[in-house]
């Protein structure tokens, strides 16, 4: 069912990035940290302000956008594969 196969991708992609996202929201923060008086003393100091001033929620600060993107490219890849594997399999026999 290649409707399946589109939901079961979309959900992936979501799940990828809710995982992915908090480390890379670390990696920039300390990127962008720079000038005399850096804000952050490292990757769980970055983390712990975070959580101390946002809640959890916090972390995931911009996350929207990626979702965006990265469910319909997920979902689309998935279902492509749907259709596109039976005939790869076939051809390779």
């Amino acid at each position: 069912h290649i409707s399946r196969s589109i939901v079961v991708g979309g959900l992936t992609g979501a799940i990828n990035i809710m995982i992915v996202f908090p480390t890379e929201f670390v990696k920039t923060q300390l990127q962008l940290d720079t000038g005399r008086e850096k804000t952050y003393t490292g990757s769980l100091d970055v983390v712990r302000q975070t959580v101390k001033q946002r809640g959890v929620t916090g972390l995931y600060r911009g996350v929207q956008v990626l979702l965006t993107g990265a469910i319909p490219t997920y979902a689309l890849r998935s279902g492509l594969l749907y259709l596109i594997f039976p005939q790869i399999s076939k051809s390779s026999k």
